[in-house]
């Protein structure tokens, strides 16, 4: 799978990226309302020293109704607070919102504020 992964982040020829890090986890939400508040991701490092600037998330099962993944804009402030995984606080405009299905690949870079929408199908797995 990783050897897949590097393919694809090449041929998106990221500025910032040339390949991946082979550390993968797993989220299921068993349980309506199941959400994750405004943040942005950590990045992770491999047993080398490479550290991660995007996240893949994998949809692994379908949700008809919610659990929607909600990029936010950004405000002032949330570039110190990134470091700790926060971001600034205040209300923010929804720039896209993609909808759980099986087999669909998103790939954002650590620092994009983004949101877990509550679930209303469950599971959703990623």
């Amino acid at each position: 799978m990783t050897s897949a992964l590097n393919a694809a982040v090449r041929s998106a020829k990221l500025h910032d990226a040339d390949s991946t890090v082979s550390r993968v986890r797993f989220l299921i939400y068993p349980q309506p309302g199941g959400s994750l508040p405004a943040h942005v991701d950590l990045p992770r490092y491999d047993k080398h020293g490479l550290r991660s600037t995007y996240t893949f998330l994998l949809y692994l099962s379908d949700c008809n109704s919610g659990g929607e993944t909600t990029f936010l804009e950004s405000l002032e402030g949330d570039l110190a607070l990134a470091p700790s995984g926060g971001v600034a606080p205040g209300p923010r405009e929804t720039v896209a919102a993609v909808s759980p299905r099986r087999g669909r690949l998103l790939l954002m870079p650590h620092a994009c504020p983004h949101l877990a929408a509550p679930v209303v199908e469950v599971p959703k797995v990623l």
